[in-house]
């Protein structure tokens, strides 16, 4: 699938988009791509282009201005956090957003302090098509689509269950009943045309009934080597608290059968259909 590609580092996958719409998620994620390899430099993006790449099919001018504004107003508690001991600072990803109606355009700059977020991108990164997260529908699924990115060529990923409600912004009233209906089943029925054999594994802790640790598992992308993309060579000077990719021992032998996972498996004609759905 040819198009738009967003290309980001991985840090900004431990930043929480709290509280946007599926529709904001979309805008915030095509601001992105727009804003990649441009330095601090600032874009003039019009209307009618952002509303083509974000899949936004609201006729209203005045829903899409209302939408532009809550968008930012969001992204203004996006912070990014850099700690050192007990000192840390504190940084918002975009500085300058204008919305001109007369003139249909939306104008935006990245914070100089944070483009290397999305500039002179060489390791640790994440890459997705950004049609393929436009024509998702469930918020969930959209920010699980992005996580899993990051593992595409593993295709796993393991994470805590409070950090998973953390990422994914889940309502601290959610019990697991309803973190399998209104989180999980969304996920499922979505990305499972994305990511061939995609299972959700809960893992209980050692002690007691709760759950402990979630596995994303599903078959992993071929790396497909190719002169435009970033050099995958890994630096030595990365976070600590940085995620990179590992495939687990019983994933590459296959020997995991334990845990009672969560499933859907769809045809190969239901997933070509899906695709030529998304390419039109």
């Amino acid at each position: 699938m040819s198009g738009e590609t967003v290309v980001y580092r991985n840090e900004m996958n431990l930043v929480p988009l709290r509280k946007f719409t599926s529709t904001e998620v979309d805008l915030f994620f095509t601001l992105c791509n727009k804003l990649k390899e441009q330095d601090t430099r600032k874009l003039e993006i019009p209307f009618d282009e952002l509303k083509h790449l974000s899949n936004y099919y609201s006729r209203s001018q005045e829903r899409f201005i209302k939408d532009l504004e809550h968008v930012y107003d969001k992204m203004l508690h996006l912070t990014y956090t850099e700690r050192n001991g007990q000192s840390f600072e504190k940084f918002v990803l975009f500085t300058s957003y204008k919305v001109d109606v007369e003139k249909q355009y939306l104008s935006i700059s990245i914070n100089n302090d944070l483009k290397h977020i999305l500039n002179s991108i060489t390791a640790d990164f994440t890459k997705f098509e950004l049609q393929e997260m436009t024509q998702l529908k469930s918020t969930y699924a959209k920010n699980m689509f992005r996580l899993l990115k990051q593992y595409k060529h593993t295709g796993y990923f393991k994470i805590q269950i409070y950090d998973f409600r953390e990422r994914l912004d889940i309502p601290k009233s959610y019990r697991m009943s309803e973190i399998d209906k209104y989180v999980f089943k969304p996920i499922i029925k979505e990305l499972g045309f994305l990511f061939k054999k995609l299972n959700i594994n809960k893992i209980k802790a050692k002690k007691g009934r709760k759950i402990e640790w979630l596995e994303f598992s599903f078959e992993p992308e071929k790396r497909i080597h190719s002169k435009r993309e970033p050099n995958m060579v890994r630096g030595n000077n990365s976070k600590q608290h940085m995620s990179r990719e590992m495939t687990p021992e019983w994933l590459k032998n296959n020997k995991y059968q334990t845990i009672k996972s969560t499933s859907s498996e769809f045809t190969e004609e239901e997933r070509q259909a899906f695709l030529e759905k998304m390419n039109k």
